[in-house]
Parts: structure tokens; sequence; C-alpha cells
């Protein structure tokens, strides 16, 4: 990857809905370099993805938890069944494993706290491996981005 790649990366990640034409701009190259580099850092896997960062008040399901996990055992069919259900759950935004006093960190989005009961008693409550669950609530989002620093290498 060279400074180019690194100014479109910077760029689509503040905004990924931007014309061929005005990426070229903002980069300081033409409108098919960038396209060009653009679809080769989504074709190498670089780019993963493009998505929508919605306002999750605003869009009805405002009240986001961090629920951290402690499980008995880190391997075995009854974890990959765990993180298969908590990875196909539509409320779940992200899932890590993690290192630490847990061994997963679950960033849950709910409309009500009645819903994120409701997760706990269908997804946690039940699983004989959950040895430890700890809620944290947000209460004011202070700073969210799914941007990944890109920097320029150091000289050498």
């Amino acid at each position: 990857m060279d400074s180019l790649d690194r100014r479109i990366l910077r760029t689509v990640q503040a905004d990924c809905a931007l014309s061929a034409a005005e990426l070229g701009e903002r980069c300081g190259t033409t409108e098919s370099t960038a396209l060009r580099r653009l679809n080769r850092l989504r074709r190498d896997g670089v780019i993963r993805g493009e998505v929508a960062l919605v306002d999750g008040a605003k869009a009805g399901c405002g009240l986001m938890l961090f629920v951290s996990v402690r499980l008995e055992r880190e391997d075995g069919p009854g974890v990959r069944a765990f993180v298969e259900r908590v990875r196909g759950h539509p409320n779940v935004m992200q899932f890590y494993f993690v290192t630490g006093t847990s061994d997963y960190v679950i960033l849950l989005a709910v409309r009500t706290m009645e819903e994120y009961d409701a997760f706990l008693q269908e997804h946690l409550v039940p699983d004989p491996l959950v040895v430890l669950s700890d809620t944290n609530v947000v209460i004011r989002p202070l700073k969210m981005t799914l941007a990944v620093p890109i920097d320029e290498p150091a000289a050498r």
C-alpha cells in the first residue's frame, strides 16, 4: 500500500458515499485512478464492507449495553454454539473474544431494558458454560467510530 492508497482509505472511512470524481479530487488524483485503486482495495479485502452509521436513538434502538461474559472453558462444541448464537442475534452490534477477566464482550443495542432481559434469559442464563456476566449501560456515547487509523509509515 502506498501513500495514495492510504489517502483513499482515510477519505472513504470518513465518507464512503463519495463519487469517484469527488474521491479523486479529495485524494489528489484522477477519477479513474481513484476508482481503480478503490476497487483493488475492496477486491483485496482491505475494505471489508461499507455501512451507514445510524443513530440508534433516532432509529428507536438507542439503549446500548456492553455485556462481558466469562465461560467455564474456551473451546468445544458448546462454546462454538454460544458464539454462533450470540453472533447471529440481530441486536448484537459487535462481539469480541478478548483477554482479561472476561472471555467475550458484546455490544448490544436494544429498545428497552425488557428487551435486554429477554436477551439475557435466552442467551446467557440457560447456558451452563456461562460462569459470569457483567453489564455496563452506555449513558452517553462520547466517541463512536469504526475508522481504522491509517498513518503513513515512519521514515527510516
